[in-house]
Parts: C-alpha cells; sequence; structure tokens
C-alpha cells in the first residue's frame, strides 16, 4: 500500500505548524488582536490533488481536535484551511500547490458567537522537520474492520505493519483506511484515514463531509 507521507508525521501533530503558541498583542487602540504564529512553508499532510473542494474530515488525539478542510481552487492550487479546534478556534488558511509548497498563508480566530479576530498573513518558514527514523518492514496484515464515525458505519481496511530500525528495535503501526474518507489528513489505496495506532500516539477520525465553507475571507 502506497502512503503519501512519512510515518512520522501521523504520530507528530506538531509537523503541521499549527500548533505553535498564539499570543495576544496589542492593536493600536489597546484591544487584544492575534499575533500569528509561523507555519512551515512544506504541506504537511495529504497529497492535495487527490482533493475537491468541500471535502473535509476532523480528527482527535487525545485532547487534541484538528479539522482539514478543501475550501477553495485557486488555478492548480488548493486554499486548505487547518483548524484547531476550540473557543475560539485558530484557523490557519494555506494555499497549497500541487508539489506540496504552501505559497502563502493567512491565521484568524472564530469564536463560537461569530465573532471574528483580524485575518492576519501568516509569516512562513522553512520546514525543519527531522527525517523520519528509516524503517524496515518485517510483516504485514490486512483484514476488514467495522467502525462507526458519527453515527455512519464504516468497514474499513485495517492494515497492520510491523517495522524494525537499523538498531534491531521492534514497532508496530496499525491503520485504518476507508474509500469514503477524503484524504485530506493521510491518503492510501484504500482511501482516507480512519484511525493510525502506534505505541506513542492513537489519531482517530471523528467526522467528514463534503460541505466545508471557508471560515476566513482572505486576500485572493
Amino acid at each position: 500500500m502506497r502512503r503519501t507521507l512519512p510515518l512520522i508525521c501521523f504520530a507528530l501533530w506538531g509537523c503541521s505548524g499549527a500548533a505553535s503558541r498564539v499570543e495576544k498583542v496589542p492593536d493600536e487602540l489597546g484591544r487584544p488582536r492575534v499575533a500569528a504564529p509561523r507555519v512551515a512553508d512544506r504541506h504537511a499532510y495529504g497529497d492535495v490533488t487527490k482533493l475537491r473542494p468541500g471535502q473535509w474530515a476532523s480528527y482527535r488525539e487525545k485532547d487534541r481536535a484538528l479539522t482539514l478542510a478543501a475550501v477553495a481552487l485557486a488555478g492548480d492550487s488548493l486554499w486548505i484551511e487547518v483548524i484547531e479546534e476550540g473557543e475560539p478556534r485558530q484557523v490557519s488558511a494555506r494555499l497549497v500547490g500541487p508539489d506540496g509548497v504552501v505559497k502563502k498563508a493567512y491565521f484568524g480566530e472564530v469564536s463560537k458567537d461569530g465573532g471574528r479576530s483580524t485575518v492576519e498573513p501568516q509569516p512562513l518558514e522553512q520546514n525543519g522537520t527531522t527525517a523520519p527514523a528509516r524503517l524496515n518492514e518485517t510483516g504485514r496484515e490486512t483484514a476488514e474492520e467495522t467502525i462507526v464515525i458519527g453515527g455512519r458505519e464504516l468497514k474499513a481496511q485495517r492494515v497492520s505493519l510491523r517495522f524494525e530500525d537499523l538498531e534491531g528495535r521492534l514497532s508496530q503501526e496499525v491503520t485504518l483506511w476507508h474509500k469514503d474518507v477524503p484524504p485530506i489528513y493521510a491518503g492510501s489505496d484504500a482511501g482516507g484515514l480512519v484511525r493510525r495506532k502506534t505505541a506513542k500516539s492513537t489519531v482517530e477520525l471523528t467526522a467528514f463531509g463534503a460541505d466545508a465553507r471557508p471560515l476566513l475571507e482572505v486576500p485572493r
């Protein structure tokens, strides 16, 4: 099975750049405004060429909830909103090229009562993510597993992989995939990611759809 991203990125939410610390600074009138955090200049998630505008998916790892939404085409590029769920929601709108390069980005906050912060240009920085350790696949098992997401029953493909690193350490990764799930967080020949479980973390799909609309108004 072909996977679109290095193994390490799925276990580390921080590779997206969206989890950077957000600071509040006063504007000219003394009111708080959002200081946009930096974002990596490479898209850390799925292949944008496999997506259509409107597709979205939400995931949870421990106490962190994240939504990814494809909201608009711009030539051969796609606007992707990376949304940190909370109060307020922190939204990073990124224009991603077919090669995964983030061309520009904007940041803002949206509260439950409809309040919105000023949309700020988001500075880009070179992706400093270290390369994942080289792993040798030593075993693979596939099966079917039924899982319920948002009241919908999915018969997902289950893939269990065993690895050995260069120092002989063994590890295991179990993933679930389904063809109806958008490959916006991660994709394979079997569809979008439903669950990824390793010894250190579990990332699970909580909802998905095809009706996403932009949360931020950004310059086109």
